[in-house]
Formats: structure tokens, C-alpha cells, sequence
């Protein structure tokens, strides 16, 4: 990994806040660029150096992080119909699914895209699931920027003020950031099965047309 390091740190020396712009922007937008990592290593270069000013950091980061995930959320606008298709044949799932899906954007879809932002792989996904299950976007918008904002202040700051200890810091958030995923991910698929059956006894005592 100590490669993958020394590149980042060439690529923000290089090119300074486009590096940032493009390292968050690109995570978020699918590609495989650690972004967390460029956007901390660019506030211990700006707590090192001169070349970087970290309320420029943060003010960048968070730009980028609100232009990927519009991106993902624009892509999954446009090609949602195609993917719920196959996403439905890939994993067996029915209407049911869907709607539910579509129940909880719709009522728990703010707070989700908020702490999405902190969790590794999901703030990647993110915007495409809330393009595709037709999320406000406005509200998507209002949400992701402040989940955006809270997330490069908090990162950068932190890479910032631990500077003389940032392998440490760096080692940390890379094993916080896996394990939380896993624990989320575990929680989060136990709620989902909880919400759907709720969902499917709201339909079903729901009166049918006649």
C-alpha cells in the first residue's frame, strides 16, 4: 500500500486542489480512487507545507464530494429503469422489493444519503440507488451537500491536527472505515427485513379497488 501512498502524495504535489477535486469526485462517481485518503493526505500536506491551505481543502472536498454523487445520482436518474430490471433478475427480487425500496427513500431518504457519506462503499452507491428509486432531488441535494460538508471538514481537520501522527491516523480509518461497513451492513439488512414486512402488512390491510 505504501505505493499507492507515495502516488497520492506526487499527484496532490503535482497538481494541488485538482488533485483533491478529482480523487474525491472520482470515488464518489464509481471510479476506484481512494478519495478519503487524497482528501486527508491533502490537509497534512497543507499542515506541512505552504503549497495547500486547508480551508481551501475543505472548501474543495466538499464541492467535490456534492459533484460525484450528483453525478451518480443524474446516472442512476437516467438508466434506473434498466438496472431495477436487473438488479430484480440478479438478486430474485419482485415489485414488493421495489416498492418498499422506494417507500423508505421516500419517508427515512434524507438521513440515509447524510451518514452514507461516512460509511466506505456506500457513499459510492448512494446517489445512483436514490437516482434510481426517483428520490427528490432537491432533497437529495440538500442532504448529500450537508453530508458532503460534515465530512470534509471532519477529515480534513483531523488529517490537519494529527499531522506528526498521520501513518497512524491513515492506518486507523482504513480498519474503522472496513469494520463499520460490515457492522452497518449486517444492521442494515436486518432493518431492511423488518421494513419490508411492515411494508407488506401496510399493503395488505390497505383496501383494494373495486
Amino acid at each position: 500500500m505504501h505505493w499507492i501512498y507515495q502516488a497520492i502524495r506526487h499527484f496532490l504535489v503535482t497538481w494541488g486542489y485538482w488533485a483533491v477535486l478529482i480523487g474525491v469526485a472520482g470515488e464518489d462517481a464509481g471510479l476506484p480512487i481512494p478519495g478519503e485518503t487524497t482528501l486527508m493526505f491533502a490537509a497534512f500536506l497543507a499542515h506541512k507545507t505552504a503549497q495547500l491551505n486547508i480551508y481551501w481543502v475543505i472548501a474543495v472536498g466538499t464541492l467535490a464530494a456534492s459533484m460525484g454523487d450528483n453525478l451518480g445520482y443524474l446516472l442512476g436518474r437516467k438508466f434506473g429503469r434498466p438496472l431495477i430490471r436487473r438488479i430484480k433478475k440478479l438478486f430474485r427480487m419482485d415489485d414488493e422489493d421495489i416498492g418498499a425500496a422506494k417507500d423508505l427513500i421516500a419517508h427515512h431518504g434524507g438521513k440515509t444519503i447524510y451518514f452514507a457519506r461516512f460509511i466506505f462503499g456506500l457513499r459510492t452507491v448512494a446517489g445512483p440507488l436514490a437516482g434510481m428509486l426517483d428520490m427528490e432531488w432537491w432533497r437529495f441535494f440538500k442532504f448529500n451537500f450537508l453530508g458532503a460538508a460534515t465530512w470534509a471538514t471532519a477529515i480534513s481537520l483531523m488529517g490537519y491536527a494529527f499531522a506528526d501522527q498521520f501513518d497512524t491516523l491513515l492506518g486507523y480509518f482504513e480498519k474503522a472505515s472496513w469494520a463499520l461497513a460490515a457492522g452497518l451492513f449486517t444492521a442494515g439488512y436486518l432493518a431492511w427485513r423488518r421494513y419490508k414486512k411492515r411494508y407488506k402488512d401496510k399493503r395488505q390491510q390497505q383496501p383494494k379497488a373495486a
